[in-house]
């Protein structure tokens, strides 16, 4: 099934935390980093989250000033299935357009394309099927955890990007990889930045760590 190119990005701590206790919002991010990210969003079609991503951060997922070809920015695609977004989200602010997968039949969301689908079809290759199909070609996926996971279970892994700041998460953060030494063995490239490292992983070893881990479980 054809498909756009996916490129999931991320920040996380030097101890391998991409977020706070409950999810709570952490600044990981260098500006540099920040100005990388908002390249990246000025190339592709779509930006993918999940709802706790927009819950907890409440992103714009807009390039923010930043000089491209996109007249509003990247379409912002939300993983909802309850859809239980707030209302007065930013996504929802009619600056670019916004769709929300999800399978709750009865909520409307002003602001947003619901695109309905039932509990069994709400899956990355379907919903990656329909982004396919409405011309999509290549999505950034900013998280959250339960998101990047999904995606890594499916296969739909082109790019990977993780940006380690210098900074400590103490707490009982959320970890993305467990433990979070795993990707440096799945590491093509690792660029200093200012505040902290760049590392790219490589789709195809990530994917064979993944199942090896998943059958040791």
């Amino acid at each position: 099934m054809d498909r756009p190119r996916v490129i999931i990005n991320v920040a996380q701590s030097l101890n391998g935390m991409i977020a706070g206790p409950g999810g709570r919002r952490v600044a990981i991010s260098s500006a540099h980093d920040r100005e990388r990210v908002l390249e990246i969003r000025s190339r592709v079609d779509a930006v993918i989250v999940g709802a706790n991503t927009v819950v907890n951060d409440n992103p714009r997922l807009n390039l923010e000033g930043y000089a491209s070809n996109h007249n509003s920015g990247p379409i912002r695609v939300v993983l909802d299935g309850s859809l239980k977004i707030p209302d007065n989200s930013h996504i929802l602010d009619g600056t670019s357009k916004t769709v929300v997968f999800t399978w709750n039949p009865h909520r409307e969301l002003k602001g947003a394309d619901l695109i309905r689908m039932s509990r069994d079809h709400l899956t990355v290759n379907e919903i990656l099927g329909k982004l396919w199909s409405m011309g999509i070609r290549n999505v950034l996926v900013e998280g959250g955890k339960q998101v990047i996971h999904e995606f890594i279970d499916a296969g739909a892994v082109d790019e990977f990007h993780i940006f380690v700041g210098n900074i400590l998460i103490e707490g009982g953060g959320m970890i993305l990889f467990d433990p979070p030494e795993d990707i440096s063995g799945v590491a093509s490239d690792i660029r200093i930045m200012q505040g902290g490292l760049l590392i790219s992983l490589d789709p195809h070893s990530l994917m064979i760590a993944w199942k090896k881990k998943a059958k040791a479980i």
